[in-house]
């Protein structure tokens, strides 16, 4: 087993993207008037590795001026503004289990992502769409031909709007799968996502797909 410290430090300028500057023609209004993005950055973490556990903690801390973030204009369009400052910091943790035939992983992130921006209204609050929660796991058992995988993903309710004053709220997907290698070689899998029929919206608020099935034919390589 092996035991490492790591740690990174930055300072970057993010120039506003194509998609950010001129939209699309869905619910994405371009903002040509957006501003390059700066930013001061720092991690450190301790990551220890064995033949069959790996586990990683991280806090981060990123300051930003001009900070590019997407609100919801109405109903049915976001637009991307500045933000004239605001930091995101937090915990990281990120470990994965492989007993054959059995694999394990999961990914969590603890964050404080606050506007510190000159605007009184604004001052002290969360950024828009940026959960103070998030986590994902998978858990997958092989026997032979066949392997079965399961997936959950949770969010923390957050925020629309830079006032928080449109509140979006907390969102559990699980979704599963079976795959089985055929004859030839040929992979044929079953797949279900939002398994509960959850009702849910992405972070922009706009609503997520429902329950769903997915049938594939694949070379297995």
């Amino acid at each position: 087993p092996t035991l490492a410290f790591k740690a990174n430090v930055g300072r970057s300028e993010r120039a506003p993207s194509f998609f950010e500057l001129f939209g699309d023609r869905g619910g994405v209004i371009g903002n040509t008037g957006l501003k390059p993005e700066r930013a001061i950055t720092w991690d450190a973490g301790w990551r220890y590795d064995m033949p069959a556990v790996s586990a990683e903690a991280v806090y981060f801390d990123h300051r930003y001026d001009d900070l590019i973030q997407f609100f919801q204009t109405s109903q049915a369009t976001s637009r991307p503004h500045n933000i004239g400052k605001a930091r995101v910091r937090g915990l990281e943790f990120t470990t994965m289990v492989a007993i054959d035939p059995i694999a394990v992983s999961a990914n969590y992130t603890l964050q404080d992502a606050t506007d510190r921006s000159d605007i009184p209204s604004q001052r002290g609050n969360a950024l828009p769409n940026r959960p103070r929660h998030e986590l994902s796991t998978r858990a997958s058992i092989r026997l032979g031909a066949v392997t079965a995988r399961y997936d959950y993903t949770f969010e923390s309710g957050n925020f629309l709007d830079p006032a928080n004053r449109r509140p979006l709220k907390a969102r559990h997907l699980h979704g599963a799968s079976l795959e089985v290698v055929v004859a030839r070689r040929i992979r044929f899998a079953i797949e279900t996502r939002n398994i509960t029929n959850a009702q849910v919206n992405d972070v922009w608020g706009y609503p997520l797909p429902g329950r769903a099935w997915f049938i594939s034919l694949r070379n297995a390589s």
